[in-house]
């Protein structure tokens, strides 16, 4: 750990990504005094390339003081002079005229006023120190670095005197030694009201964390830039600046949070300070207002001019504005110190630790052990986040976390090797042949083979989890009692593993409802049969097959209606209660979805159950789904899309009304019979069929990419949910892609929670700017702001141009929903309601729709 420690910066950089995360992340405001006039890329452009004559500077003096600002800073290094080479000819003329004849007296006083104008025309460094000397409150910067090393500045080195007019008395050791710099011109530092470095310093990574408030040379403080203008804001003098020795600077009576050498480690405030423009400040576009009793700071932010700095949180900012972020928090007490005990305090941490690990880790048991010491190393750095939070006071303690986590690495390879020297290598060679094989034969199918070879093997932590897994397959197969002697395998060697106990008792309880359900029947049918009848109706062809259903067309003998028939196989998914469960549930949604009777809807006709399949029976629908229509190449008119989305809209919106939610709108839920032109919602209800369990995969159905952000939460869901799916639907049906993707499941929950949906005109710029609009408020993350109800969603729609103008269906809108889903739900109009959220990759469960015409 000390080699880890002292010769890399891996523990150093862990501790300065906590620090940058904490003070980024604070909820703190900067302080509103403070107003940035920026010279920036548009100030550039309008008045011309930099540099700019000293007398544009000058107008803008001019005007701020007019505007009656308290303090202003600039932060442009004036070190050189900046004169026009006419004037050295303009004084020439007057050195001549000035021994001329006296009969050209009268000539010589009247080209001598024209040159005085000339002369104060061209001298812009003139110009900017009477603008300086009128104004009264202007501080200009000096560059003066921190010397190398700790070194004092060479001896003998002086500094200009108006420098010391604005400098501290000597601090002694309270301050960092000065290296070399770079003054103002001494025309304008004369004018000025005082001269401040604008010097950072620079961490190992490149970052500027810390800005040492005062550097010693020359005899005096050199102040930075910071402290003078929080100083003068306040109106105090340099004389009221008390350095005290300790871990704070005294500013008459505001104490500045510091280190023992005047550095302070300012906050890093989320929200910028006001910026203004150069150009806008300078033409008068700026009323006064907004400028009187403000410290102004100037200094570029266009990176052309002058290179931004690198400071807490990754990002980038231009001096001026990390000058902005210095002075609010000096002004406030924003500053964060490390404790001059802190560094005992890691010490006797660390020796903790090595007593921890030494005595007390080697006692416990492996699993115990494991767990006290990630929850310690958890708890130090804890410790660290919410002491440098809520007390400003950065501690060090990620080398005894990290020094707990390599223990217990250590301590668990060393506990490790003694196992594997105990095993003769023939017999460890022989027993992992027996396991390769074993786990072949089980990857086969053939489970009693592969038991019979794992058996033979002593048990250890890889055994025991292949045995596991292997238990797990005979329940698949709904072998129940095997499984439960694969369990008592594991029992006999480890009657303690609880994970065996509780799958074997599980697995004496579901052999008897697999019984009684018909569950393992199901399972054990070959996959390419279908039975001749469900239910009354006789199975003619199967249509399509899905993740966990097939669709079969089938023929009423009664009547001779020709329907559509969904069939569930639940006993392949669920087990035991869950199975009963799902059973249930089923036709509690087969009753809600058979109420609804809708043009718009997919009629259903009748619900059983048979041979272990849940059935629906439906009308059987010309055309296809829109999942076709939702790529780039093959998109509809968009006129079309319009009146699709209306219609579907006006179904989703009856069925609100009849207290019945979809939960799984999309492209593949939506017929369309482009020839007979007829919409039609499908699956109503099927998705919440396997609400409440899990499948094999650990996930449940469902589409993530159409849910609403309270729906991927967990929250209570209304039909608001279904308007955001079918928003989700019209983006993708106009552009061909979603609005929100991610490359992983969380990654695309964290989108759809916080990330805002783009313009669907920045995919297709000719769609109409009402059309947009529509859009993007069936999109919004809160669901009080999005369409309320599918009739609102629908009125939009018509009175897009592109729209047909047919009539609106208002036979089923005559009650307003009114709702949310995150308080109070209206007691008249309440939702059905469900246990959790519906979620499936779809590239690893497609959904059940037919591509085919005739077909769900």
């Amino acid at each position: 750990m000390a080699a880890l420690y002292f010769a890399t910066d891996v523990v150093q950089g862990l501790e300065r990504r906590l620090y940058d995360a904490v003070v980024s992340g604070a909820s703190r405001q900067p302080l509103t005094e403070v107003v940035v006039v920026a010279i920036d890329e548009p100030s550039l452009a309008g008045i011309g390339p930099w540099p700019w004559p000293r007398d544009v500077h000058a107008q803008l003096i001019d005007r701020l003081a007019a505007a009656g600002a308290k303090t202003i800073v600039h932060t442009t290094l004036f070190d050189s002079p900046q004169t026009d080479r006419g004037l050295a000819y303009l004084r020439q003329i007057r050195s001549m005229l000035g021994a001329a004849t006296p009969e050209a007296a009268a000539l010589t006083g009247l080209i001598g006023r024209t040159l005085d104008e000339a002369e104060g025309a061209l001298d812009t460094d003139g110009r900017l120190a009477a603008s300086l000397q009128r104004a009264g409150n202007v501080f200009l910067a000096s560059r003066q670095a921190p010397a190398d090393g700790g070194a004092p500045v060479a001896a003998g080195t002086r500094l200009p005197p108006f420098v010391h007019r604005s400098a501290l008395a000597d601090p002694g050791e309270y301050a960092l030694p000065a290296g070399p710099g770079m003054q103002p011109l001494a025309l304008l530092g004369q004018a000025a009201a005082g001269v401040g470095h604008l010097q950072g310093l620079s961490d190992r990574d490149g970052v500027q964390r810390q800005v040492p408030l005062l550097l010693r040379a020359d005899g005096a403080g050199l102040p930075a830039l910071a402290l003078l203008a929080a100083a003068h804001s306040l109106h105090l003098s340099m004389a009221d600046v008390q350095p005290s020795g300790g871990s704070v600077l005294r500013l008459g009576g505001l104490q500045v949070p510091t280190d023992a050498r005047a550095v302070l480690r300012p906050h890093h405030y989320a929200t910028p300070a006001t910026v203004l423009s150069f150009q806008d400040v300078l033409g008068g576009k700026v009323p006064p207002a907004r400028l009187q009793n403000r410290i102004v700071l100037v200094g570029a932010t266009a990176p052309s001019v002058q290179a931004p700095v690198r400071v807490s949180g990754g990002d980038e900012l231009a001096p001026v504005l990390w000058l902005a972020q210095q002075v609010s928090s000096i002004r406030q007490g924003h500053g964060y110190t490390e404790p001059a005990w802190a560094p005992y305090a890691t010490w006797l941490l660390l020796g903790a630790v090595a007593l921890y690990l030494t005595f007390a880790l080697p006692r416990l048991a492996p699993a115990v052990g494991g767990g006290i010491t990630v929850v310690l190393a958890c708890m130090l750095a804890a410790l660290q986040w919410l002491w440098l939070q809520g007390m400003s006071q950065w501690l060090h303690l990620m080398l005894p976390a990290l020094a707990l986590v390599v223990g217990l690495v250590l301590h668990a390879a060393r506990a490790a090797r003694p196992v594997a020297q105990t095993t003769p290598d023939g017999d460890r060679g022989a027993h992992e042949a027996d396991r390769m094989m074993g786990l072949a034969l089980q990857g086969q199918g053939q489970l009693d083979m592969a038991y019979e070879r794992l058996r033979r093997i002593p048990m250890g932590p890889e055994v025991l989890d292949n045995l596991l897994h292997l238990a797990q397959d005979f329940e698949r197969k709904h072998q129940y009692d095997k499984a439960r002697s694969v369990y008592d395998h594991i029992l006999r060697h480890d009657r303690e593993h609880k994970e065996a106990r509780t799958r074997r008792k599980r697995a004496r309880q579901l052999a008897e409802v697999a019984a009684q359900a018909g569950a393992a029947a199901v399972a054990e049918a070959p996959a390419s049969t279908h039975p001749a009848l469900l239910g009354r109706y006789e199975i003619e062809k199967e249509l399509g097959r899905g993740a966990m259903g097939v669709v079969y067309q089938g023929r009423d003998p009664k009547i001779g209606r020709v329907v559509a028939i969904k069939a569930l196989a639940l006993g392949q998914e669920f087990d035991g209660s869950a199975l009963v469960d799902a059973r249930a549930r089923f036709f509690r949604e087969a009753e809600s979805a058979g109420r609804l009777q809708h043009q718009n809807i997919v009629t259903i006709y009748d619900a059983g159950d048979e041979s272990g399949l849940a059935w629906i029976a439906m009308e059987l629908l010309k055309g296809q789904d829109l999942t076709g229509a939702a790529k780039p190449e093959h998109l509809l008119p968009v006129e079309q899309v319009v009146s699709i989305i209306a219609r579907v809209a006006d179904a989703l919106d009856y069925a609100h009304q009849q207290n019945v939610v979809h939960r799984d709108i999309k492209p593949a839920n939506i017929m369309f019979d482009a020839t007979a032109d007829a919409v039609k919602v499908s699956d109503f209800g099927i998705a919440r069929i396997t609400d409440s369990s899990k499948t094999r995969t650990g996930l449940v159905l469902g589409t993530p990419s159409f849910m609403a952000p309270e729906q991927l939460a967990g929250h209570k869901v209304d039909g608001r949910c279904d308007l955001y799916a079918l928003g989700v639907t019209l983006f993708q049906l106009l552009t061909g892609t979603l609005p929100l993707r991610g490359t992983s499941m969380s990654e695309l929950m964290h989108n759809i929670a916080h990330a805002p949906a783009p313009d669907v005109r920045q995919l297709r710029p000719e769609l109409p700017a009402e059309l947009a609009r529509i859009v993007a408020q069936a999109l919004r993350k809160n669901p009080q702001e999005r369409y309320q109800t599918g009739r609102q969603f629908a009125a939009d729609l018509r009175g897009v141009k592109y729209a047909p103008q047919g009539p609106v269906d208002e036979t089923h809108s005559a009650l307003a929903l009114h709702y949310d889903a995150r308080s109070v739900t209206n007691k008249q109009h309440k939702m059905a309601d469900f246990q959790e959220t519906v979620m499936d990759d779809t590239a690893e469960r497609p959904p059940v729709s037919v591509t085919r015409p005739g077909a769900q």
